[in-house]
């Protein structure tokens, strides 16, 4: 016989149902069987349940706000498949080209390898910098005084020259005896319509210039590889080659097309022992040289700005040396010279090379900067196992003036 139900039991009951909708849902809440949870309904004294039943206007409200709840998962949902499509695309791109989670290629063994010196000549080993072509790019001479001129045309004939002089300088006046060639990539190999200016006076688009980059590389590194045996290229993108109208500093090589530029020279060289084309997700190359430590890079990036009017840019690439060198310390990237493109003159500083370019002096130099013009030309120098740099030249890009006829000359005094 069960007890009487007191008026608290049946109030219990009667709230447990509003709450829970249903009876089983109800007991099982109050822990009681369901036949309880009915006996407590049906007797004693039961207020009337308060009506949970909603009024229209909150059924609209309600249905209002799950419209808008809907239509923030489907755009949450919608950005979802676009970031991963985004993602897919940089995968597939990166795999196509062949470089899906390769790790850095390390420098080849004979940079590092100390040759036996033979009864005359201790091997040698030329490094050269190649940056700053800025292919379709227009110069105008009469514009910059009469001194400099460059186009597609122009640029063409000044890599002939650039191959031809390097050649002829190692093979007359240095060494002569090579294990192989290092030749440094360093960017900016498109003028890439990256200024107003530029977008509007370029001789041809950013893809077709890198195209021509490309097969004017290809050509070059395999007449060295032909003429050294070994070709060991660092390679590292430049401000002009970027895809974005501001540095991106996120996945920056990827949208660059000086980093397309050496990917598909390192798919054309994939099957040629003779060429290790060495390209880095960090753009930046640490390698040997025998035991002399070299970093390189494009040089836009050095953590300074600005110049001076008086010393021009080796106050900002010296303080940037500075600052690039602590940050390599840190990192247990310790180098002996910083190797860099970009500031469009040849420097020879106690720590770092830099290259000039192969475009030479151009409107800005003279309106913005009032730099001096200086000739078009690429730097080259050799590296002793024991001695470190014994020569360094200026590969100059140019006609070849006529020869003075006297070999000296002075004035007489007055």
């Amino acid at each position: 016989m069960q007890a009487p139900v007191t008026d608290e039991q049946a109030r219990e009951a009667a709230e447990a149902l509003a709450a829970y909708g249903s009876q089983v849902k109800a007991a099982r809440a109050l822990g009681i069987a369901r036949s309880t949870f009915q006996n407590r309904l049906a007797k004693g004294s039961v207020p009337t349940p308060v009506s949970t039943a909603a009024t229209p206007a909150e059924l609209v409200a309600a249905d209002r706000k799950i419209v808008r709840l809907q239509d923030e998962v489907n755009d949450l949902r919608a950005k979802l498949r676009e970031a991963q499509r985004g993602h897919l695309a940089d995968e597939v791109v990166l795999e196509a080209l062949g470089v899906m989670g390769a790790a850095p290629e390390s420098p080849p063994d004979w940079l590092t390898r100390i040759p036996a010196a033979s009864a005359t000549k201790t091997p040698e080993v030329p490094v050269t910098i190649w940056s700053d072509w800025h292919m379709g790019e227009v110069v105008s001479r009469d514009e910059v005084g009469g001194c400099n001129a460059y186009n597609i045309e122009i640029a063409e004939r000044r890599v002939r020259r650039l191959l031809d002089a390097t050649i002829d300088i190692c093979a007359n006046h240095g060494p002569k005896s090579y294990p192989g060639i290092v030749v440094n990539l360093l960017g900016d190999f498109v003028s890439g319509g990256l200024h107003p200016e530029l977008a509007k006076t370029d001789d041809e688009e950013v893809i077709p210039a890198a195209l021509r980059c490309r097969d004017l590389l290809i050509a070059g590194l395999e007449r060295m590889a032909a003429i050294f045996g070994k070709v060991y290229v660092p390679c590292t993108a430049g401000n002009h080659g970027r895809g974005t109208p501001k540095p991106e500093f996120k996945r920056y090589v990827y949208k660059n097309f000086d980093w397309l530029i050496y990917q598909l020279l390192q798919r054309h060289f994939a099957d040629d022992p003779r060429v290790q084309i060495d390209i880095r997700a960090s753009n930046e190359v640490h390698y040997r040289v025998y035991g002399q430590r070299y970093l390189a890079m494009h040089g836009d990036m050095l953590g300074v700005k600005g110049g001076d009017g008086i010393i021009g840019s080796i106050g900002p690439i010296m303080r940037g040396e500075v600052k690039t060198r602590g940050q390599a310390t840190s990192l247990g990237n310790d180098y002996d010279i910083l190797l860099m493109g970009h500031w469009h003159q040849e420097l020879w500083l106690p720590r770092a090379i830099v290259a000039n370019t192969l475009k030479g002096f151009d409107e800005y130099a003279k309106n913005a900067l009032r730099a001096p013009p200086s000739e078009p030309s690429q730097p080259l120098w050799f590296v002793h196992p024991t001695r470190g740099i014994t020569s360094r030249w200026a590969v100059k890009v140019e006609e070849r003036k006529p020869a003075a006829a006297d070999w000296v000359s002075w004035r007489e005094a007055a």
